[in-house]
């Protein structure tokens, strides 16, 4: 990562589009096994608590990174969402023209290494939220760098398609 010159965002000025996530709770949702993903404040299986029937007032796009605000033990997590989906509203969900699903893990994998600050006392609120700091790489105009981010984590992800392969005994 050396010559990258790397600058502070508010997570506001990141994306410019922040929205709550619009359901009130899974008891006024129908489970289903083949159904949408439901999100919600966990940080395993990316976010995903469950699935459920699609319900078009409670569908959020994705394509955006979807930011844990409640939850004893998986508050300050964030998930990039590349799929459509309905979020509890403990989620806040961000959306930025750049975002694909290689910015959307860089910028995720930054963001949780803040989670800490939050507890059960200190809850991560929409206001909170829009005022975090994220260290990220900037370009000449002092933009954040989409495309180093996109390119960082294509050879991550190059990298481990390589070492599978590898340890198969093949070669690419």
């Amino acid at each position: 990562m050396g010559g990258v010159k790397w600058k502070h965002f508010l997570i506001r000025d990141l994306f410019p589009i922040l929205v709550p996530g619009k359901s009130k709770g899974l008891n006024h949702i129908e489970k289903v096994e083949n159904g949408i993903s439901y999100l919600g404040a966990t940080n395993q299986n990316n976010g995903v608590l469950c699935f459920v029937v699609a319900d078009k007032d409670l569908m959020q796009k994705g394509n955006c990174i979807a930011f844990i605000r409640n939850g004893e033990g998986s508050m300050g997590y964030s998930v990039y969402k590349a799929e459509d989906f309905i979020a509890t509203s403990d989620m806040t969900l961000g959306y930025n023209e750049h975002l694909n699903k290689y910015i959307g893990t860089f910028i995720t994998t930054v963001a949780d290494r803040i989670r800490g600050k939050y507890n059960f006392g200190y809850k991560r609120s929409a206001t909170r939220l829009a005022k975090e700091v994220l260290t990220l790489p900037a370009d000449e105009n002092g933009n954040p760098d989409w495309e180093y981010m996109d390119s960082y984590m294509r050879n991550i992800e190059n990298e481990h398609i390589l070492n599978y392969f590898r340890t198969l005994g093949l070669s690419i």
